[in-house]
């Protein structure tokens, strides 16, 4: 004999609602109200059981049956409408509380749930359970993130400034008329024989574990992005040092030797100050403001190059040195991968505006 499986649940709705279910759930921010519209959703597709339906949205079928009961009674709005159990507001219902939350995530300021539920009861009083917790992050669009770490000594000023302006600093290098221009940006990366681990994908319950050495031989790769129209230089040194950097800028200088060069840098030691009359013919210099790694995008470089030797161990730096030419050769092979990587914001509008 053949055992019938529980009968599918089928929620009738009239298209204008299933079109406003559909719009709502794609649009609300709310965790509640989500779960609410996804419970209708599997509802009227006919495809799960009242069970099945209760396991995905961690709701008792009790609760579905009151939610689809406001949906007949009062349409979308009477189902997403919500009141506590004592019809009184929520003490997290209040402005000042959400503000003071939301300022706390915009800076970052606690790294775990205890944390935040320890600011809250001492601060307004507030004792929420870790799904409540969950919630209102969740409302108020907080996410966990991995800070960007800042110097302190950097000047936020300064850095807006140098985006703000690049078009004039261009344009006072007074470059000569009539002469093609491509804009760089330039920096370098450490690379060596002692290991790195980045984290990896893996299975549950399983302990990844990897070989790793501590080995302190060191190498350097220069690079430079071209920020108009695409191009890329790269050099591996054996060290950072002026006679290095002018080696790197004259390799710049001789990609297109009819070009004038502009090159942004920061100002490191070993890197050549504007009006230096070391600097090969042709190239000219414009220092990043200090502390400011984000304003170029050669940065970007060298973390998506350091994926393929990280989690590994090598014995010599030429084998690492084939593995990095292997993840540099896309960006000098192929200019959309350069321009996707400086992107079409600030510093390829004012390049190409000057």
């Amino acid at each position: 004999m053949k055992k019938l499986g529980r009968p599918k649940l089928r929620l009738v709705l009239d298209e204008a609602t299933h079109k406003d279910v559909d719009r709502r759930y794609e649009e609300t921010t709310d965790v509640r109200e989500r779960e609410r519209l996804q419970a209708v959703r599997l509802a009227a597709s006919g495809h799960y059981t009242y069970a099945e339906i209760s396991r995905i949205v961690d709701r008792s079928t009790t609760t579905l049956q009151t939610w689809f009961d406001k949906l007949d009674a009062g349409g979308v709005d009477g189902l997403l409408e919500r009141k506590t159990s004592d019809g009184r507001p929520s003490v997290m219902d209040d402005p000042k509380v959400q503000r003071a939350l939301r300022r706390g995530l915009r800076k970052g300021r606690w790294m775990s749930e205890p944390q935040l539920a320890d600011w809250l009861e001492r601060r307004y009083g507030i004792r929420l359970k870790p799904r409540c917790l969950y919630y209102w992050l969740g409302k108020l669009a907080g996410a966990l993130k991995v800070p960007r770490p800042v110097h302190i000594k950097k000047d936020k000023a300064a850095a807006a400034g140098f985006k703000e302006h690049l078009v004039e600093k261009l344009k006072a290098l007074k470059l000569p008329e009539g002469r093609r221009v491509r804009v760089w940006v330039a920096d370098e990366c450490r690379y060596g024989l002692h290991s790195f681990t980045r984290r990896c994908w893996g299975l549950r319950g399983v302990r990844v574990v990897k070989r790793v050495q501590q080995k302190y031989q060191w190498g350097y790769v220069y690079g430079a992005l071209e920020v108009v129209e695409g191009g890329a230089q790269f050099r591996f040194m054996p060290s950072v040092n002026l006679d290095f950097s002018r080696d790197f800028l004259a390799q710049l200088a001789a990609s297109d030797p009819d070009a004038g060069h502009v090159v942004i840098w920061d100002g490191a030691g070993f890197h050549h100050k504007p009006g230096d009359g070391r600097l090969p013919e042709h190239i000219h210099l414009v220092p990043l403001p200090a502390y400011s790694p984000e304003l170029s995008p050669a940065e970007k470089v060298w973390d998506i190059i350091k994926d393929p030797i990280a989690n590994k161990v090598f014995k010599t730096l030429d084998a690492i040195e084939n593995t990095l030419t292997s993840a540099l050769r896309p960006f000098w092979e192929d200019c959309r991968r350069v321009l996707g990587v400086v992107g079409d914001g600030w510093l390829h509008a004012q390049a190409n505006a000057s």
